[in-house]
Order: C-alpha cells, then structure tokens, then sequence
C-alpha cells in the first residue's frame, strides 16, 4: 500500500486537481492508496473544498492543524499515522501524469537500497523544473539569491547536473545528490531506519537534508526521469521576504548540521565511503 501525504496551506486552487491525478493514477496502476492530507490553517476555501471531495473519496482523511507549523511537523503527522509500504510525499500544486506511480512504485519494487524515487517535474507549460541538483553550499545559494543576473547563472550551473539531463529526450534513471520533494516515494523501511523529518527545519532545506540523510544511511535517492509530474510551482521563497528568511536559517541549521558550507569534499567522502560499506554506486558525478 501507498500512503500519500500532501499538506495544504491555502490550496484551493490546486487540492482538487491533485487528488483527481493521484487517484485516477493509483486506480489505474492497480495501486492501494491512503491519503493524508494535511491542514495549516487555510482561510480560502481549502477546507470547505476537501469536505466535499471526503465525501466521494473513502481513503481520504483530513488532518487540521489550524495554523501553519511548516513541512516537517505536517508531514510527520501524517506519516505517524500512515501504514503503507511505501510513502508518497506530494505537494499539494502537483498533477501526477499517467504511469508516474506505476513507473516509481516498481523501481522501489526492483532495487531494494532506494530509499527515494522521484519523477521528473514539469512546469505548468511542459518545460523541465530542473528538480534533481548537487548538494548546495554558502556561496552557490549567494549567487542565487543576488540580484545580478551573472552571479545567478552562475550559482545555477554550480548546482544543476550536465544540460542534457533536463533534457525530454533524456531518458534514464539516475543516482543524484536530491530531489526537491514535490513528489517523492519514500520506502518504509529506508523511513524506518533514518527516522523522520528533521523537524527542526520549518520549511527548507528539509529535502536536501533528507536526501543527504538517505545518502548517509546507504539508501540510494533516484531520479526517474520517465515517470512525469506536473509542478504548478508557487516559488515562496523569492516571493516572500519572510519564507526568505525562513529558507536563510534552514540553510544556516543545515551547514552546521553536516559541519560543511563552502565545499561539498567533506561530504562527498562521506557518502563514498557509505557507497562502498553498502555495496551502492554513489550519486551520479560524486
């Protein structure tokens, strides 16, 4: 079974759609599905939305928090109450395209050491969300967040693989460093043995944690560019200065959490050294 957890925080423009996509997808790979979702105090019919879908929808159980306590704790929540095999982690602005589930429930099914397998995301016109990078560091996050158009390309190539890979026609699964977490199938067992969320990130860098995390434990983190979802990405964090400056003290926690922030060599050896006690190839490039 599949227990999906998808938290909502003023959602109504999206939550119906990625329901519909979810079961549509689950009926049609002949797939068992709980669903989570998960509330933080939305005020723009979200909630009036998910009532009326509950009613039509056996497997679906709402969870209100009543405020906004982030990613982590939400989803936790819900995973505390989950009882799949494997744990699909979705956000609630995804359409899951036919044949996702299928594609990344038998990869989970054929590799026992993947801990995480993640579509390809699309943006709402059908070009690639570059969703799959290299671990971040202080100055390639720089880069990003300064308003000069160079310093920004340039911290997009430090942290994007090879042009090819977010290619349509690339087609292949691929070991990577993390996937944003969009849309993730996560194995119990991988789940069981590094814990949950880190819930002292409120909102990022919690996917790059976890990933490393996967990594660290012998678990692989797949990219399956050949299962495909639809990512209505609303971008916070260059929209809100606060989710900023939330996004700026989860990365602070993060590099003195893994005792790194301008070089990624500590960490690579560290996974290296994993690979090899698990037998695993480390992430594409390391």
């Amino acid at each position: 079974m599949i227990s999906a957890i998808i938290l909502t925080w003023n959602s109504a423009k999206f939550i119906e759609k990625c329901l519909q996509s979810l079961i549509a997808d689950g009926h049609h790979a002949n797939l068992k599905i709980e669903i989570f979702v998960v509330d933080g105090g939305s005020t723009d019919g979200t909630l009036e939305i998910l009532d009326q879908l509950a009613k039509n929808i056996p497997e679906l159980k709402v969870i209100e928090l009543g405020k906004n306590l982030g990613t982590t704790v939400s989803r936790n929540a819900a995973i505390r109450e989950s009882k799949g095999e494997y744990i699909l982690i979705l956000d609630s602005d995804t359409e899951i395209l036919p044949g996702t589930l299928e594609t990344l429930h038998q990869v989970l099914s054929n590799s026992p050491r993947v801990g995480i397998a993640a579509p390809r995301l699309l943006y709402s016109n059908g070009t690639i969300q570059p969703s799959c990078k290299h671990f971040p560091t202080i100055f390639l996050k720089a880069f990003k967040f300064v308003p000069l158009r160079m310093l920004q390309r340039l911290g997009e190539r430090m942290e994007l693989y090879p042009r090819e890979i977010y290619d349509r026609n690339f087609k292949d699964i691929l070991r990577v460093e993390y996937c944003i977490s969009a849309c993730w199938l996560v194995r119990r067992q991988a789940m069981n043995a590094i814990g949950l969320l880190d819930e002292k990130f409120f909102y990022a860098p919690e996917d790059v944690d976890y990933c490393l995390r996967m990594w660290l434990g012998g678990w692989e983190v797949l990219c399956v560019t050949t299962a495909e979802v639809l990512h209505y990405t609303q971008r916070r964090s260059y929209k809100s200065a606060q989710i900023a400056w939330i996004h700026a003290q989860g990365l602070i926690y993060y590099f003195w959490k893994y005792r790194y922030a301008f070089s990624r060599r500590r960490i690579y050896k560290r996974i290296r050294k994993v690979a090899k006690q698990f037998g695993l190839s480390p992430p594409f490039g390391i």
